[in-house]
């Protein structure tokens, strides 16, 4: 007699829909990268010569935008001796920037989940260029800059959390890590460029108060243009969707905040400090040179940022992480050092290791999202990730009010034992990023 033996693609009497199960005998696959699916938008990049060209469009977007956020740190200068501005007022203009920005990473990236990342990311760049057009006519008073300011802050948030996972969708098939590291790379460049030409320009041209803007109003405005011709790439959930359609969640994945959550204030408290805090430590000795310093200082610290970042590529995320925080810790021990010396050159190597803090800390964040991310989650998460980033820019407020009681020394010397004891904390735990695939 003969048995007819069952269809090993069946199961139940009806064939499956997507081909046979895979041998339960065979490894698992990995659970913590997760899978890209490509939509039909994505599928509009036929080569890799064309996908490399939206990335490079992507990214100038962002490095114009980045330069926008930066570009008033060497102006603070011109504007307290100009417009008189207190201590107060400078610490208001930074404020209002963060009520800006906090809702613009919130919203943005998840909103971009839902919508796509350029339905998200144009509208807001022209926001951000709408804001500087208000910082350009800032002269007139100092609610004008707050006004200008805070629209910086909301575009500029909405770019950094969606344009960063824009830069992900479209290197998805590249090693693991790309994404993160040319978003970093665009970023980066655009906070160290920013300061330094824009401290070069008010040193030594005129209008101080007004080209700067005009300058990078420009490179903006064709940023926008350029970026107008890439196509959505936006991540697609399981089955060709994009994320479910609702108000956006500003939910944390597992483990976000034990992990990565306390590194975050790191990435811009260690630059924050490079720029704000060491440079008026010796002010004494720089003379008129005072503005371009602090441009020099800032790109300086930015730029060690980016030249860093090669080295982290074939290490873990949580390695990354550890080293970083260990040079910034590092680089807090050489600017108090520096500062007891009076020296500016000392200044600048100090800045340049806390630069490379920031740069290594920014890409095993990036890192971290890109390898426990659902693709159609990553606004969202980015968002997340860099609000708490911004967190760091009140270590200089924060050293501020401890120096009043314990001195500027003592101050640096504390913020250098927390690097440390954050450090120690990250090298203890496990990562999911770090779960190996079996």
């Amino acid at each position: 007699m003969n048995v007819q033996r069952p269809d090993p693609s069946a199961r139940g009497g009806r064939k499956e829909k997507n081909g046979p199960r895979s041998d339960p005998a065979a490894p698992a696959l990995c659970t913590n990268r997760p899978r890209a699916v490509r939509s039909p938008r994505s599928m509009s990049l036929p080569s890799p010569k064309m996908q490399t060209g939206a990335v490079v469009r992507v990214g100038v977007l962002l490095f114009a935008v980045g330069w926008g956020t930066n570009h008033f740190v060497p102006l603070l200068l011109v504007y307290r001796t100009r417009m008189s501005l207190s201590a107060v007022d400078l610490g208001m203009l930074f404020a209002v920037y963060a009520l800006g920005l906090t809702p613009g990473l919130l919203i943005g990236g998840p909103l971009s989940d839902r919508r796509g990342r350029r339905a998200l990311v144009l509208p807001a760049a022209v926001l951000a260029l709408a804001g500087t057009a208000l910082l350009a006519a800032g002269a007139a008073g100092v609610g004008l800059l707050l006004v200008g300011r805070l629209v910086v802050g909301l575009g500029s948030g909405a770019v950094f959390g969606a344009g960063t996972a824009w830069v992900q969708d479209l290197s998805d098939g590249e090693p693991a890590g790309t994404g993160a590291r040319r978003a970093a790379v665009a970023l980066s460049c655009g906070f160290g460029g920013g300061p330094l030409i824009a401290g070069v320009v008010a040193q030594w041209w005129p209008r101080p108060m007004l080209l700067p803007y005009l300058l990078q109003a420009a490179v903006l405005s064709v940023a926008i243009l350029l970026a107008r011709a890439v196509p959505d790439a936006a991540a697609r959930a399981e089955g060709g969707t994009r994320a479910p359609d609702g108000p956006p969640s500003p939910r944390a994945p597992p483990r976000f905040f034990r992990e990565v959550g306390i590194v975050a204030p790191w990435v811009f408290a260690f630059p924050s400090i490079a720029f704000v805090v060491l440079p008026a430590l010796v002010r004494p000795r720089l003379g008129g040179f005072a503005i371009v310093y602090a441009g020099l200082a800032a790109a300086a610290t930015l730029a060690a940022g980016i030249l860093v970042q090669p080295l982290a590529r074939p290490r873990p995320a949580r390695r990354v992480a550890v080293a970083g925080l260990v040079t910034g810790a590092l680089g807090l021990a050489a600017g108090r050092l520096a500062s007891s010396l009076g020296s500016p050159a000392a200044v600048l190597v100090a800045a340049m290791m806390l630069g490379a803090g920031y740069g290594t800390c920014l890409i095993a964040g990036l890192r971290w999202i890109g390898a426990t991310a659902a693709p159609a989650a990553r606004g969202r998460v980015t968002g997340l990730f860099y609000l708490l980033t911004y967190l760091g820019f009140w270590a200089p407020m924060l050293l501020a009010a401890l120096a009043r009681r314990t001195g500027d020394g003592a101050t640096l010397w504390l913020m250098t034992a927390a690097a440390l004891a954050t450090a120690a904390v990250t090298g203890a735990r496990r990562w999911r990023s770090d779960e190996p695939c079996s």
